[in-house]
């Protein structure tokens, strides 16, 4: 992301394929699924530069990767995104959108495809 004519990198996230295993989902999550990994988008890197933090670019950077992530979402047969967080102040910044903490770590989230159909 960058602002403008401004050639500086305001900040970045990365998306690729993965998987959660059934075990780590909420019973919530778990009722409605076969018993097999789930297939997610990973977000696996995202930052905004030190000096643009607590303008909003963060979430919009999020934003931009749920969107890209329902548009794919039918063809690579997602059923939602998947993060670690990096601290405890990360992890309520993506509760704030709707993730949920998985079983196997207190920082692992995962938001399904429908909440993000419904923020868009």
């Amino acid at each position: 992301m960058v602002e403008g004519d401004d050639p500086r990198v305001i900040g970045y996230y990365t998306l690729s394929a993965g998987g959660v295993i059934f075990e780590n989902l909420p019973d919530e999550v778990r009722r409605k699924l076969p018993r097999y990994p789930m297939p997610v988008a990973h977000l696996g890197r995202m930052a905004v530069d030190k000096d643009f933090q607590g303008r909003g670019y963060g979430a919009l950077l999020l934003l931009d990767a749920l969107k890209r992530a329902l548009a794919v979402s039918a063809d690579m047969a997602i059923a939602g995104v998947e993060v670690r967080a990096k601290s405890p102040s990360v992890k309520a910044f993506y509760a704030r959108y709707g993730f949920i903490e998985l079983l196997d770590d207190h920082l692992h989230m995962y938001l399904p495809i429908d909440t993000i159909r419904a923020l868009s």
